[in-house]
């Protein structure tokens, strides 16, 4: 049975690799047909984050006072890494329901529509992160070192992650319409659980396991510490959001797999 599951998710990925065009299509019109008649165009991507992070990190920072003399790289980092979470499980729901008219009447494998959504978010992220360099460098918060390059670990992990989740969120809301109402509540719950605005240090301890049974706090740390303090995080938190990261991979394409002739 195992190997008749590594067979059929094989088949799928060939398939989706087989129509990899449709994706590049897709990014590329997405990103044409919000920027045109825009005289900056593509550097929105970059200055609308940036002062919105500008904002926020000065009124924090001087709500914060002296706590934490690195706030703006902090809450930056923060801020930015949860964007691209929010902005894939925002449009999670979405991304088969939306593209009925395509599914209905053309083939292509069902798991395209989630790369989709999931790559323009990428992108997007990709180019909102030339504004935290930028901020990061001009405010002398960042530690410049060779593991800076580690980061591109935790968003590869959290990528695989959200493709997974995204395939199951896909999925539910096509038998269960009240997930596209559901879903905004839980993104708005794991961005006040997630120290991204404030620290462990800022919470009381009886709440503390809010953070420590939220995932989404391990994918953080892990991207966080070469940006902010120079160094490589622990194994076992690499480890565990590998192996989390991993199992949700699956579970989302092999459920693709299952219901694909009944979505």
């Amino acid at each position: 049975m195992t190997l008749s599951l590594i067979s059929e998710l094989n088949s799928e990925l060939k398939e989706v690799y087989r129509f990899r065009y449709v994706v590049y299509s897709f990014v590329q019109t997405n990103l044409k047909l919000r920027y045109r008649r825009s005289v900056l165009g593509f550097l929105w991507t970059v200055l609308a984050p940036m002062l919105h992070y500008v904002i926020i990190g000065v009124v924090f920072s001087v709500l914060m006072g002296n706590r934490r003399p690195d706030y703006f790289a902090y809450y930056f980092s923060g801020a930015l890494f949860f964007s691209l979470i929010s902005g894939v499980l925002g449009k999670a729901p979405a991304v088969f329901i939306s593209n009925e008219h395509f599914i209905k009447k053309i083939y292509l494998p069902k798991l395209l529509f989630v790369l989709n959504s999931v790559s323009i978010e990428f992108v997007n992220f990709l180019l909102s992160a030339s504004a935290l360099i930028i901020l990061g460098i001009l405010s002398s918060q960042f530690k410049i070192s060779i593991y800076i390059f580690y980061t591109i670990i935790p968003i590869f992990l959290v990528m695989a992650a959200l493709l997974g989740i995204c395939c199951v969120i896909g999925i539910l809301t096509v038998y269960f319409r009240d997930i596209v109402h559901i879903v905004p509540v839980v993104v708005q719950a794991l961005f006040f659980t997630t120290p991204i605005v404030y620290d462990e240090g800022m919470i009381p301890e009886k709440y503390f396991w809010l953070i420590k049974f939220n995932p989404l706090s391990y994918y953080l740390q892990l991207f966080r510490d070469p940006l902010l303090y120079g160094k490589l995080p622990s194994a076992s938190i690499l480890g565990l959001c590998s192996l989390l990261s991993l199992s949700l991979l699956l579970v989302g394409l092999g459920l693709v797999k299952h219901f694909d002739n009944k979505i």
